[in-house]
């Protein structure tokens, strides 16, 4: 089996958060046999490159087992074009699980990483110095193409990681069908309907695992009706996910999607725990 990754980067900021986001990507190197690339946006003088090695080493990261990157310009495209420029295949940075209405519309550097990395990327929300393993994957699908290389990768991870839930999750919705059925029926009837659509999905969903031949983990999949991107993270967010897991945007979003939420940006706007974003 090829390398899931081959080629770590992590975006290093001098924060609270640094020797912890160290600590798991130390990990993460390690799990996938990668290189490792740090992106640091600043400039190169003499106190910061001392501090940034005293943060290095107190991690345990020998210096000599990585590449270090000084880039300059605005924080969220100088990470997105460094890591671009060194061959990242994943791009590891930290975020809040919810930031406040202003950051979000004007636009953190960890959700622009999430818009608009060329890579994979993966969101981590609360790291830890004992950065413990993913235990449980819950990772959703709408049969696209994408989809299927996200699950794939997603499972193979989870192998490595000896995980302990491989949850597969599609959530639908039907707008203009379910609005006329509500407004024409009962109660009963329209939950009856829900109940009926729910089942059949489960059977697509059963056909599409089987023709994925994921083997040596056991595979739960879960169906739920309602408001796309929203269902499937809440979902997660209630079943303790260690690792949500989604296919990238097909194209570039911009702001109008987060003012009117695509799929995605749900995930987006409320983190329901580390994200990982396959592209």
């Amino acid at each position: 089996m090829s390398k899931i990754f081959s080629k770590l980067g992590l975006a290093i900021t001098f924060s609270p958060t640094g020797k912890a986001l160290l600590k798991e990507v130390q990990r993460l190197q390690k799990l996938f046999d990668a290189e490792l690339v740090l992106i640091h946006v600043g400039e190169k003088n003499y106190d910061d490159e001392a501090k940034l090695n005293t943060l290095i080493s107190q991690a345990g990261i020998d210096l000599q087992s990585l590449t270090i990157v000084w880039a300059s310009g605005d924080p969220g495209n100088a990470i997105i074009r460094s890591s671009r420029e060194a061959g990242v295949d994943l791009l590891v940075a930290g975020a809040l699980e919810k930031e406040n209405f202003m950051r979000y519309y004007i636009g953190s550097v960890a959700r622009k990483i999430m818009r608009e990395a060329a890579s994979s990327t993966l969101i981590l929300t609360s790291p830890a110095e004992q950065a413990p393993r993913f235990k449980r994957f819950f990772v959703t699908t709408d049969y696209e193409p994408a989809d299927e290389k996200t699950v794939t990768k997603s499972f193979q991870f989870a192998l490595l990681e000896n995980a302990e839930e491989f949850v597969l999750i599609r959530d639908f919705n039907f707008p203009g069908l379910s609005s006329t059925i509500i407004g024409s029926g009962s109660a009963e009837e329209t939950q009856r309907m829900r109940e009926t659509w729910v089942a059949e999905e489960e059977e697509r969903m059963k056909l599409y695992l089987r023709e994925l031949e994921l083997t040596g983990l056991p595979v739960k999949i879960k169906c739920l009706y309602g408001k796309e991107g929203w269902e499937a993270g809440n979902y997660a967010r209630e079943n303790r996910a260690d690792l949500f897991a989604v296919s990238g945007p097909a194209k570039k979003l911009k702001f109008m999607d987060r003012l009117f939420h695509n799929k995605i940006e749900y995930l987006f706007e409320n983190l329901p725990t580390n994200l990982l974003i396959i592209r």
